[in-house]
């Protein structure tokens, strides 16, 4: 252990440890007993590795940015969709390739992740965390399972959980002043965007919408395509297809415009009765919400925050909305298990603690407890003036 003694009369400790000819040096402590710490926790890390088949494991020089690269080109582009990849591809090189470009993938620790993750809190929110963290995991994982490195060394790392902002989505009185302005009920997208916010489809998936995805019969919708800036794809963005059944209005709409459809086999098409494009339709969202006097502004993506916060409001269960948003895992969907202010007021009926406040323009406040406890006899009242 090596010991230093600053000018100021602290003094520092710190350890150190082998890891084949690589000597790990560890951050100086105040206490010897912190250092002895950080080294048991790494050899404890070590020995676990040996366990899980460390030694099995051929150690390869293989940097994070050949690797990852490679990853992205082989796989992420052949089995993802264009905006996942552009996600993937942006998280890369602006995040991850800086910290982890030139270190080989079998020198990254979890004390590497740990410190990545602190840079991480200092700039952004938690969902922007998470979705740098998801590539570094994919790549990390896709490493373990082609016996690059053992184990992912971030496996264990605990990330910030996503709250989902109560701005981010609208209440009922919001949306019934959105569907109901003059100037929405005139726009030509109108249609789409009752269905997006009584389904909670992704845009994609309404974009590639046709009407043999409409089943009238049975009153669902068969989401199972998608069209984007790259075309028109016979999948989701999970790959899994799934049903959606119809809410009164939405099946008015929908038969109504059916009856009254054109050549297009989409739903949903434009003022020529062509495509919508895909690209306008963000900023056409943005103006219909401006022309509609609506105060609290959100994304075209956020009516499917919508969707799920006032199903649940409405007392949906969390695993039936699972299976209507196509989410793989309860996770995805658990952060709508939240309140919006207007349904907090439900829980007034919990609230009353049994007391009334009498107001007294001379006498000031009287609190009376409700029903009358009886406390030697006498009726308890208590005065604040």
């Amino acid at each position: 252990m090596e010991k230093i003694k600053r000018k100021n009369g602290t003094v520092r400790y710190r350890e150190s440890y082998y890891r084949g000819n690589l000597k790990i040096v560890g951050p100086w402590f105040s206490k010897v007993s912190d250092a002895k710490t950080w080294k048991s926790r790494l050899e404890t890390q070590r020995l676990t590795r040996l366990a899980q088949g460390e030694h099995y494991v051929e150690a390869k020089n293989i940097l994070f940015s050949d690797y990852a690269n490679s990853w992205m080109e082989t796989y992420v582009k052949t089995s993802c969709v264009f905006r996942t990849y552009q996600g993937y591809e942006s998280a890369l090189r602006a995040h991850l390739l800086p910290r982890f470009g030139n270190v080989f993938l079998r020198d990254i620790t979890e004390d590497d992740g740990l410190i990545f993750l602190q840079g991480l809190k200092a700039t952004h929110e938690a969902r922007g965390i998470q979705n740098i963290w998801q590539v570094l995991r994919a790549v990390l994982i896709k490493a373990t399972r082609e016996r690059i490195i053992p184990i992912n060394p971030i496996q264990n790392i605990k990330l910030p959980r996503p709250r989902l902002k109560l701005g981010a989505f609208w209440i009922q009185p919001e949306i019934k002043k959105f569907l109901s302005a003059p100037e929405t009920t005139a726009d030509q997208l109108f249609p789409l965007y009752v269905v997006a916010i009584h389904t909670g489809m992704r845009l994609a998936e309404l974009c590639g919408l046709c009407w043999d995805r409409i089943d009238f019969s049975q009153n669902q919708i068969h989401v199972t395509r998608t069209r984007d800036k790259t075309g028109v794809k016979d999948s989701t963005k999970n790959k899994l297809g799934r049903i959606i059944p119809m809410a009164n209005s939405v099946r008015e709409l929908l038969l109504y415009m059916y009856k009254r459809r054109s050549d297009s086999d989409y739903v949903f098409i434009g003022v020529k009765g062509g495509e919508i494009s895909y690209g306008h339709i963000y900023r056409q969202f943005r103006e219909a919400q401006s022309n509609a006097g609506i105060k609290n502004k959100i994304r075209f993506h956020d009516m499917r925050h919508t969707f799920a916060s006032n199903y649940m409001m409405n007392g949906g269960n969390v695993f039936d909305l699972q299976k209507l948003l196509g989410h793989t895992k309860i996770e995805m969907t658990m952060r709508y298990a939240h309140l919006s202010p207007n349904h907090l007021q439900g829980s007034l009926r919990f609230m009353n603690m049994g007391e009334a406040i009498e107001l007294d323009s001379d006498k000031g406040f009287r609190t009376v407890l409700e029903p009358r406890d009886k406390i030697g006899g006498k009726n308890l009242t208590i005065l604040a003036t």
